[in-house]
């Protein structure tokens, strides 16, 4: 057994849960610690993090610190939401944390903040069995939220939408100033946002399942509802909620003797919750009860062998690719004998290429959606391919390594720019990778120019520096090996192999 404790500095508060991780149990939640925080206060009205939130976050962290050494935990991890990076000052601040507590913050991004979220709850107990039939997963956050539709247990899509607890708050404080109707100025605007997400991606699909994910507003949703863990029809789910108002919450504070943190985000809270279950109209709300910080503790587990995953994460990312192409209306049959091909040259040559499995699942992104900007341009497809690839959220990849798909697509029909134009994006290691995935997109490409599957059989293997690719085929192959000499002498510039077809 082990002991991990992760710290998440969010947008409304700081939490730190200490963990028992075992290969027979699984994760364990040991002890729980939240305060709340203006983090995000600071950085929608001022624009920075004051000097005063600063202070008081870094009396938190050293509490958490001493609490960590109590438990004696083998290892911890300390990571930050997106929504730091705002801040003006967020450099100056992280530094101040390391300077009074000693601990080094992981500044999450969105994709990273998202994916950790999405870890936590696939590992939970019937995970599997929600997403075979048809469900929409929704993360709720401080500022925004994502909605991840499932259908058959692959993903459809996963959307990002500007509505989060703290700026739906924010926008009623604001509009409460100018209007007497905020709430049903709010409550329409919501409406129109989730109505859009249900015409474009959900058409006349009806999810079953409505899961609930999100670091919850202090303990709030956890103490005035039943609902955690459970699961529950949509009717008495609405039918509770619209009955939480400033009164109820009152009254439920001197009945428990309780004081709920951050009561004045109950309200939009509940709002938002409320659109959601309307507007998307599942059959069953439910709430697993995890969030970020498992997702941390899920992450670090399954990177030290701790524990095994039972979902195939890596899947749920090629299901994604191919969703996107499919709505961009790229050429099916080719894309997936690009995909046989490119996966099949990247395991050839596994002992030449130093890539790791990851990168394997890049190379066969990048083979789904190398043509997916053809959609909106045949002749700038290479730019389009880029700005549809950054702009779609695929759950399960980091925003660095969306961007390294991207740079990679966008490379295959325009010139390579030298690392110096894009050392501010990639670090030299990360600009090979893009050189040595791009140089496998161009022999595969190669291989089937025509779009018409000429070649069938193939094997492929590494003999006295040649990749020797063995085909047979069912018609003239001129346009593929017109193509396949250029495309090979990058190849061989790039691995010092050289690609040679073998026709049989």
């Amino acid at each position: 057994m082990k002991l991990f404790a992760s710290i998440y500095i969010g947008s409304y508060e700081t939490t730190m849960k200490v963990f028992e991780v075992s290969k027979q149990k699984g994760i364990k939640t040991v002890d729980t610690l939240k305060i709340p925080s203006d983090i995000i206060r600071d950085v929608l009205e001022h624009g920075r993090i004051l000097p005063q939130t600063t202070d008081k976050l870094c009396h938190v962290l050293n509490d958490m610190r001493r609490t960590m050494e109590g438990y004696k935990v083998d290892s911890f991890s300390v990571v930050a939401g997106p929504n730091i990076r705002q801040a003006e000052n967020a450099i100056i601040f992280l530094e101040q944390i390391k300077m009074h507590t000693g601990f080094t913050v992981n500044v999450l991004s969105n994709s990273e903040q998202r994916f950790l979220g999405y870890e936590a709850v696939a590992s939970t107990e019937g995970f599997e069995e929600l997403i075979n039939e048809s469900a929409v997963l929704v993360d709720v956050g401080g500022v925004s939220l994502q909605i991840t539709l499932f259908s058959k247990g692959k993903i459809v899509t996963t959307q990002h939408l500007s509505m989060g607890t703290v700026s739906i708050s924010e926008n009623l404080r604001k509009l409460g100033t100018i209007s007497n109707n905020s709430f049903e100025q709010t409550y329409e605007m919501m409406y129109k946002e989730l109505e859009v997400f249900k015409t474009m991606f959900l058409r006349d699909m009806v999810p079953k399942y409505m899961i609930l994910l999100g670091v919850q507003v202090s303990t709030i949703a956890e103490r005035i509802s039943n609902f955690s863990s459970k699961q529950i029809k949509t009717k008495d789910y609405l039918e509770f909620l619209n009955k939480i108002n400033k009164n109820y919450i009152k009254a439920f504070e001197l009945k428990h003797d309780v004081y709920l943190d951050n009561e004045n985000l109950i309200e939009p809270m509940v709002m938002l919750y409320k659109v959601l279950a309307e507007t998307l109209a599942p059959e069953i709300v439910y709430a697993p009860g995890v969030s970020v910080s498992e997702g941390v503790a899920y992450n670090y587990s399954y990177s030290k062998k701790w524990l095994t995953s039972s979902h195939d994460f890596d899947n749920d990312i090629i299901s994604a690719a191919w969703a996107i192409a499919k709505r961009y209306d790229s050429y099916q049959p080719h894309l997936k004998a690009l995909f046989k091909l490119s996966s099949e040259i990247f395991d050839a040559m596994k002992k030449y290429h130093g890539l790791g499995k990851r990168q394997r699942v890049l190379m066969q992104c990048i083979a789904i959606l190398h043509d997916c900007g053809k959609y909106i341009s045949l002749s700038e497809a290479s730019s389009c391919s880029y700005t549809i690839i950054m702009s779609s959220e695929i759950l399960g990849l980091s925003h660095k390594e969306r961007e390294i798909i991207a740079t990679t697509v966008e490379f295959n029909r325009k010139p390579v720019e030298p690392y110096e134009n894009l050392s501010d994006k990639f670090t030299q290691e990360e600009y090979v990778t893009i050189l040595k995935l791009l140089a496998i997109l161009k022999v595969a490409n190669a291989l089937d120019r025509s779009h018409k599957q000429k070649i069938k059989n193939v094997s492929m293997r590494v003999k006295d520096r040649e990749l020797v690719i063995s085909i047979e085929a069912n018609s003239s192959l001129a346009l593929e090996k017109g193509l396949f000499k250029k495309n090979a002498d990058y190849f061989e510039e790039i691995f010092s192999i050289k690609p040679v077809l073998r026709e049989n």
